[in-house]
């Protein structure tokens, strides 16, 4: 049988979150999963949580501001399929939030919440090490159709190649290690939330169009996103970043 596109797109995706070079940055690592999971599952949107030194669940990063204000809801709540997926250390089938559903007697302040803002339903597929969980990618649903079982088993490849990244060092396979890389992460999300704002109020745009001209500056000079966005929070913001696109 010939490859599909989507074969080929798939292959490209794997082989760019198993494959970055030493010294990455592990937020950029978190969201182009999520950007990797909306093209290939076809979703609205997707976040990463994971959990923290001090063993709580965070959220990390999300593919844009609606997935991020549900994620950090669910926080605010300690209620939510997220946070559910990232302790059990098990995949979450697509769920429904509708009134009803099973999402909904579930988390019933997360799903009332998730409806209003037009996600309908969730899937989850683990973080995971050979031996331990240490987080999960969420999948927001907007509308039919459903992931299929084969979506989210592709979801988990993705998730699993990302984590290959993280373990591509012998020295990282120690857990405290890994935790600390991804609290790494953790800590770079203040600084970009902060770099967004800045831009979207300097540029009169929204906050994931500022985000999006953000990472592309950051990957056209070859600069750790994490790097720009600090320079951009402390005020400094390259001309490039504020003249026409």
């Amino acid at each position: 049988m010939p490859a599909t596109p989507r074969d080929v797109l798939l292959a490209v995706s794997v082989l760019d979150l198993a494959g970055r070079p030493t010294g990455f940055d592990p937020l950029e690592l978190l969201h182009d999963l999520t950007a990797h999971a909306v093209a290939l599952v076809k979703v609205p949107a997707a976040g990463i949580t994971v959990l923290r030194t001090d063993g709580k669940v965070a959220c990390a990063t999300a593919s844009n501001e609606r997935c991020r204000y549900l994620t950090d809801y669910q926080f605010e709540v300690d209620e939510g399929p997220c946070l559910d997926t990232a302790r059990s250390q098990t995949p979450l089938r697509p769920t429904g939030l509708t009134p009803g559903s099973l999402g909904a007697s579930r988390w019933p302040r997360f799903a009332s919440r998730a409806v209003r803002a037009g996600i309908s339903a969730i899937a989850a597929v683990p973080l995971r090490t050979a031996d331990q969980t240490i987080g999960a990618l969420n999948l927001m649903i907007a509308a039919p159709p459903m992931p299929t079982r084969h979506d989210v088993r592709l979801a988990q490849t993705l998730a699993d190649a990302a984590t290959v990244c993280f373990l591509h060092r012998q020295e990282l396979r120690h857990r405290d290690t890994l935790i600390g890389q991804l609290q790494t992460a953790l800590d770079s999300r203040v600084v970009i939330e902060q770099a967004k704002g800045v831009l979207s109020d300097r540029l009169r745009v929204g906050v994931d169009e500022a985000f999006t001209r953000l990472r592309a500056h950051a990957r056209s000079r070859r600069k750790k996103l994490s790097a720009l966005a600090a320079e951009v929070a402390r005020g400094d913001v390259p001309e490039e970043l504020t003249g026409p696109r």
